[in-house]
């Protein structure tokens, strides 16, 4: 009987010791990664690339690809950086978003924050904010015809959007873009133009029309013969929360003096913000 209570003590010991005992805890992990990858997925498009992926502090970011897919690649300049770091997920057009990452020694740790064991980040679900679309009358045009330029701006939100647009027209400065040389403006060529705002109540829209001259040269510039090619008719706007008044000085510096350097496919691209605006494609024949 006195075996019996004897060994009954050495088992209960045995139990309580091991409730006790954190090595028989899961151990955090100590693995890091060179890289983070992830996937942008974009309301309303079937083709998810131009979404922004930028490292704050780093000052660096990366394009998604057709399928949303992105990798954020750490350099040997990298080790520098240790500690949380905010993600930002941008389009002009889109609400933006974000995650967190650990680094150590300029190392994404992994299983840590929103990095999971494979160095890879939840899919980011964007919501579109306006459905920006425009059209011309025809495709082809010669110097000295004249086009017919139409866009709407479509608010998809459940909210309140306000879009501010210069005066020189009903769709503020108007011109053909290709990435590949200066802007062609369309639209007058002035420098301190008025403006106003369009409020757009939920599922509302704006719609302007502009019909201008196709001229040999520039305007605004003192630049050659309009060359022969393929172009982007746009509008420029601003959409409220999106100007250097709102976004940190840093980041929008980002987009506006290194964004366009990222290689996204041929051109012609509307490099101004990453965006999924549907403007028209024309081509200047001879």
């Amino acid at each position: 009987m006195k075996r019996i209570a004897i060994i009954s003590i050495v088992l209960m010991f045995i139990t309580l010791v091991g409730c006790n005992d954190n090595s028989l805890l899961p151990l955090p992990t100590n693995k890091s990664s060179s890289s983070f990858s992830g996937k942008v997925i974009l309301q309303n498009q079937t083709e998810h690339s131009n979404a922004l992926v930028y490292v704050d502090s780093l000052n660096r970011g990366v394009s998604s690809d057709s399928s949303g897919n992105y990798t954020f690649q750490f350099t040997k300049q990298d080790p520098a950086y240790s500690g949380e770091f905010k993600v930002r997920y941008f389009l002009n057009d889109y609400d933006m978003d974000s995650a967190k990452i650990m680094l150590v020694k300029g190392k994404v740790k992994l299983d840590t924050l929103d990095v999971d064991s494979e160095g890879k980040i939840k899919t980011k679900e964007m919501k579109q904010i306006v459905l920006i679309e425009g059209w011309t009358d025809k495709k082809e045009y010669k110097i000295g015809e004249k086009i017919t330029f139409t866009a709407r701006f479509t608010n998809v939100t459940n909210r309140m959007v306000r879009i501010f647009i210069q005066a020189q027209s009903q769709l503020g400065f108007v011109g053909l873009y290709n990435d590949k040389y200066p802007s062609f403006i369309l639209s007058p060529c002035d420098p301190y133009p008025a403006g106003g705002d369009i409020i757009l109540q939920p599922n509302s829209f704006y719609e302007g029309s502009v019909v201008y001259t196709i001229p040999d040269r520039y305007k605004c510039i003192n630049y050659g013969p309009l060359p022969i090619d393929e172009y982007i008719v746009s509008a420029s706007f601003f959409i409220e929360g999106r100007t250097i008044n709102h976004l940190e000085s840093k980041f929008y510096k980002y987009i506006v003096e290194e964004w366009y350097k990222i290689h996204r496919g041929d051109s012609p691209k509307l490099d101004w913000f990453p965006n999924k605006y549907n403007f028209p494609h024309i081509k200047i024949i001879e």
